[in-house]
């Protein structure tokens, strides 16, 4: 089948309007240490704006979030104290989107995969995910369940319970993901990027409307293996978003375009957008053996705690019965 109108579409609309001026892996051979001086007594934070001494340098600054795989893009332009604060008020709202969904998707944070635990009382803490020598483990307590892998054959089945997130505040969660974005901005185009700066460190105070993320999701085992971050700054006089940013981890792509650039004088009401969205082409064809990829546009312009609940289905090669989860029969 190959490449769909509408991928094609895509590619000739970002080839004629966007250069792409960033592109890192999050896992390289290599660590990418991206600095805006040119030694170590010219070291300057990009989100407070001071110097050794007031600051110190002394931990690495992921410029993606270690949760989304990123092992190697370190910023040199991030003081410890920035770092935790930013991590804390807005990556921590990413990381809790994902509910159960890291895990199934073997996203490795900084100490591994994470486990899930089923933890409400109602359910009686029938499900447990988490990582093993062999690949991903599931326990599950469900007697449909059971009676479907009775034969031992290999099935596809969504999880029989309720796999809730933590509740996280949507436009926290998109903060991070500017946050990024401004992380790896060339210093020659951070200019652009000073107002979202501000806005993230509190120094401004804006009401955003709406705040587009644009998701893909891919299925099958891990189809973007090493992951990704781009940058693309427009090349037209039109009225579209000056700067784009494209995170891509396991199975999840994220697309949103940087707010408040200089060259985006065009917006009004604090991000408010009147323009077409249109998803960046992934790097997967029709043929893909796992399935086409889902494409959505999420509003996260929120302000109040909300709590995502995915539908997970999964292809199983081997099941059997053991006692686990308070000794019960689990599969």
């Amino acid at each position: 089948m190959g490449l769909s109108p509408r991928q094609l579409e895509a590619i000739a609309y970002y080839e004629s309007h966007y250069d792409i001026i960033v592109d890192y892996p999050l896992i390289a051979d290599h660590p990418a240490r991206l600095a805006d001086h040119g030694d170590g007594s010219q070291r300057r934070c990009r989100f407070c704006n001071r110097t050794s001494p007031m600051v110190s340098f002394a931990n690495d600054a992921h410029a993606i979030p270690e949760f989304l795989g990123n092992r190697s893009i370190i910023s040199m332009n991030e003081c410890d104290a920035c770092n935790t604060f930013l991590a804390d008020q807005y990556e921590d709202h990413l990381a809790k989107w994902f509910g159960p969904l890291r895990t199934v998707s073997q996203i490795q944070g900084k100490n591994g995969v994470p486990t899930y635990q089923d933890k409400k009382k109602e359910h009686g803490g029938r499900i447990r995910i988490e990582m093993g020598d062999q690949g991903l483990h599931f326990s599950i307590v469900d007697a449909e369940l059971m009676g479907q892998l009775a034969g031992g054959e290999p099935i596809a089945f969504s999880l029989p319970v309720d796999t809730p997130s933590q509740p996280y505040v949507p436009i926290r969660a998109a903060m991070a993901l500017v946050k990024a974005a401004c992380s790896v901005c060339p210093h020659d185009v951070l200019k652009q990027c000073t107002v979202a700066v501000d806005w993230l460190m509190g120094r401004v105070h804006a009401h955003v409307s709406m705040f587009p993320v644009l998701h893909a999701f891919t299925p099958g085992p891990n189809p973007y293996v090493t992951g990704k971050i781009m940058l693309l700054r427009r090349k037209t006089d039109e009225p579209i978003p000056y700067l784009w940013c494209i995170i891509a981890t396991a199975n999840f792509r994220f697309q949103f375009f940087v707010p408040f650039c200089e060259n985006d004088g065009w917006l009004k009401n604090g991000g408010e957008s009147t323009f077409q969205t249109r998803h960046f082409p992934v790097p997967f064809d029709d043929d893909w053996p796992y399935g086409k990829t889902e494409f959505s546009v999420f509003d996260w312009s929120g302000i109040e705690p909300v709590v995502k609940r995915p539908h997970v289905t999964l292809n199983v090669d081997r099941a059997e019965l053991v006692k686990g989860l308070d000794n019960r029969d689990s599969v």
